[in-house]
């Protein structure tokens, strides 16, 4: 069996493989990790702040969210809603970076909120005692509806 035969593409052609086994780094999908996490901000109030989470949010990943996470906790948001109804993997690392910011949010009084994300997010989440740490929401329309602060125009 070759690498053809596991990864035939939808119209049934294939396409070599190109790289070898040893030029593949373990862990490592092709387009890199950018590929596998991705981030958006939005602006609901004046004084809020959304951040859209989707793919994997791994050891890997997670540096990524961390800094853009820091720099919203430095500025003057009140509130903060993490949109995890995209995410498809949290690991541990994942689970130490909202501890952390569950921790900097309140030394910064920062209220953060959680959209739900997928069975297996909400499984991480209790498994690690964090379930009851921050307020949960099933939209994003729900975590926004009491947001303070001026509303935001979309431009």
């Amino acid at each position: 069996m070759t690498a053809t035969d596991l990864f035939p593409l939808a119209d049934d052609s294939h396409v070599p493989f190109a790289a070898e086994p040893s030029t593949v780094e373990r862990g490592v999908i092709p387009g890199g990790d950018r590929a596998r996490l991705e981030l958006r901000m939005w602006r609901p109030t004046s004084t809020s702040v959304g951040v859209h989470i989707a793919g994997e949010l791994d050891m890997s990943t997670a540096p990524r969210l961390r800094e853009l996470l820091a720099s919203r906790l430095s500025s003057t948001v009140e509130t903060m809603v993490l949109d995890l109804s995209e995410l498809s993997f949290l690991g541990v690392a994942g689970l130490e970076l909202l501890s952390q910011t569950h921790q900097r949010a309140a030394e910064s009084a920062v209220s953060v909120r959680l959209v739900d994300g997928p069975v297996g997010v909400a499984r991480a989440l209790h498994a690690a005692g964090m379930s009851a740490m921050f307020p949960t929401y099933p939209t994003i329309v729900a975590a926004s509806a009491d947001l303070t602060g001026s509303p935001r125009e979309n431009r």
